[in-house]
């Protein structure tokens, strides 16, 4: 259940990156915050849960298999929601005039 929540959590993170990305005034400082600070951790944590319970577990488990997979693309989603909001941020502080 854990792999699964991380990865819908990234995919909402993700895609609030790439609204923020595609239509800039939906870049506030709440999406900036929902992103940063609850979506892209969170599904970092949760996705690393999975992964670590089961470290040990070298079964032919589909379900396991399926609850990796599901972790490592939740780690993904996160890392590039967060990269593209860091990066806005900083191409927007560029941009502004001193």
């Amino acid at each position: 259940m854990l792999s699964l929540a991380s990865v819908w959590i990234a995919l909402a993170s993700f895609v609030l990156a790439v609204a923020m990305l595609i239509y800039r005034p939906a870049m506030t400082d709440v999406t900036i915050l929902l992103v940063l600070y609850f979506g892209s951790p969170g599904a970092l944590c949760l996705a690393g849960l999975t992964l670590w319970a089961y470290r040990k577990d070298m079964g032919d488990d589909p379900g396991v298999a399926a609850r990796r997979i599901q972790a490592k693309v939740a780690i993904g989603l996160a890392i590039v929601a967060a990269a593209i909001v860091y990066a806005l941020i900083i191409l927007s502080a560029k941009l502004e005039p001193t």
